[in-house]
């Protein structure tokens, strides 16, 4: 071998390096050799990593774009659900919006055919006004002509001076077309007179027809119901303890009788028995009924009445159009409800006076904002705790002035009052339409009184007659029904007895208007089959 020493020859230092470099260089290429072979070991499994990480991206990034896909896909269906919903809402509000307008331009042309009536009306007038003056200028003329001829025959016959003559002429002269002017006068001022009653007339009738009352009376009695009778027991408690504290607690007279299923209550003042019967009622339905619960149900009541009270006023004036009204003058306006006058209800009044107004000031072409303001505003001062020192509609007007009210709002208000000189046509309104409030029929609890007197009138009337068994007035007082006996009335008898009550009725019944007379005869046979 290369580095095998000759027998009996020693391994020399050169030997020995160079057998450690090729042991070294050896050593070094296998090295070498396992670096690359683990290199290509971590290639490829890094590539296999990578290939992997890949294929992975790929299916990440397949499932997010497929979930972009999706949810842009909702994103526009919703989209275009809402835009649908929008353009729908969009549509309605259009169609509502064509429909007022719709209104609105029937208004205008009904407006305007009564304005073209009414310049049409003026025309005439003023044709038939210049006609007159014509023919009073002819007159003139005819007259001065007349005059000049008279003035030559005095002079020729009487001899009298031409002075004398015109001084004769003149005093007939004026007298004569002083008769003549009175007469023309008379006649124009009767002719319109008459067509001014006319229009009035036509004016009201409209406008009672376009306004709608209730004519409900309050009375002094409120009913409340029982889900059962065992619950008196409850409301009068032990030995009445719970009764007599209702009654205490809120003024009222609280009546428990016999009547099934409800208890009465009875005060003067609407407010607090109104009051009293929402506290009761929400008593029955808490089911907890006994003194300290009612003193606070009473006074939750108490505090939910206000709230009650101050709706109902900007409810009113909303309904009536009436807008800025100041808030003290909603709350007094809400306190009318629970305020009378002699049975008559103060804001129904308050409210149908409003009406009016604003129905006959619409009616002649004026504005109907005051008239309006006015008629709900005239009673306002029942309303107030305060001492009046002036009548009530007098101080119903300066209070409306000291809540933001106008001038000339407070005027029409005062035009109310019998002793006040309306001042402007509003005000004239005002106190028409009061007038016409108070003497509807069933406005005041005396009206209303009389007037069920004069019904019972017509039925006794109709049972005075022989073989009437019963008789019964419907639709107010317009239609008297009688049932006579078919033994005593025969078919030809029964339209001789209408005729004859009918009659009767003309001459003693007190009731406006036509009243129509049914007489019924009826006839019925029973047999049995055996």
């Amino acid at each position: 071998m290369l580095f095998r020493s000759q027998p009996g020859i020693p391994m020399t230092l050169l030997q020995l390096l160079i057998f450690s470099g090729l042991l070294t260089v050896f050593f070094l290429a296998g090295d070498f050799a396992l670096r690359h072979l683990s290199w290509r070991r971590l290639a490829a499994r890094a590539r296999e990593k990578a290939d992997r990480i890949l294929a992975n991206a790929r299916r990440e990034g397949e499932v997010r774009r497929k979930d972009a896909e999706l949810a842009a896909q909702e994103l526009r269906e919703r989209m275009e659900t809402e835009a649908a919903e929008r353009e729908g809402a969009q549509q309605t509000r259009l169609d509502e919006m064509e429909e007022t307008l719709s209104s609105r331009q029937e208004t205008i042309q009904r407006e305007e055919s009564r304005q073209r009536a009414t310049g049409s009306r003026l025309a005439r007038d003023q044709e038939v006004l210049t006609t007159r003056m014509r023919q009073h200028d002819e007159r003139a003329a005819n007259i001065a002509r007349q005059e000049e001829s008279v003035v030559k025959r005095l002079e020729e016959i009487a001899g009298l001076s031409r002075e004398q003559a015109e001084e004769h002429l003149r005093t007939e002269l004026v007298e004569g077309a002083r008769v003549q002017a009175e007469e023309e006068i008379r006649n124009v001022v009767e002719k319109a007179r008459a067509s001014m009653e006319k229009r009035i007339g036509e004016a009201l009738s409209r406008s009672l027809q376009q306004v709608r009352s209730s004519g409900v009376v309050e009375s002094t009695i409120s009913v409340v119901r029982l889900p059962s009778d065992d619950m008196k027991g409850r409301i009068i408690g032990r030995e009445g303890r719970n009764i007599r504290s209702i009654e205490m607690v809120t003024g009222i007279d609280l009546i428990v009788d016999d009547t099934p299923g409800t208890i009465t209550l009875s005060c003067f003042d609407p407010l607090r028995r109104e009051t009293a019967r929402v506290a009761i009622e929400r008593l029955l339905e808490d089911g907890r009924i006994h003194p300290a619960r009612i003193e606070e149900q009473v006074e939750k009541t108490r505090k939910d009445m206000k709230e009650v009270i101050r709706e109902t006023g900007e409810s009113t004036a909303f309904e009536l159009a009436v807008q800025d009204l100041h808030p003290r003058l909603e709350e007094l306006l809400g306190l009318l409800k629970y305020h009378t006058v002699q049975g008559q209800n103060l804001l129904q009044h308050c409210r149908e006076t409003a009406d009016l107004a604003g129905v006959l000031a619409q009616e002649l072409g004026l504005p109907a904002d005051i008239p309006r303001r006015a008629g709900l505003l005239h009673e306002i001062a029942q309303a107030t705790d305060e001492q009046l020192s002036a009548p009530t509609i007098i101080a119903s007007g300066e209070l409306a002035m000291r809540h933001g009210e106008s001038r000339d709002v407070q005027e029409a208000i005062a035009a109310a009052h019998l002793d006040v000189t309306p001042r402007a046509v509003e005000g004239a309104l005002v106190r028409l339409a009061c007038r016409l409030s108070h003497s509807r029929l069933g406005a005041k609890k005396h009206n209303l009184e009389v007037f069920m007197g004069r019904l019972r009138r017509l039925e006794k009337i109709a049972l005075s007659f022989p073989g009437v068994r019963t008789a019964y007035v419907f639709r107010a007082g317009k239609e008297l029904r009688v049932l006579v006996d078919n033994q005593k009335v025969s078919d030809r008898e029964a339209v001789a007895l209408s005729q004859e009550i009918a009659g009767r009725l003309k001459r003693e019944a007190d009731i406006p208007g036509e009243i129509k007379v049914s007489v019924l005869r009826e006839t019925r046979t029973v047999e049995y089959a055996l």
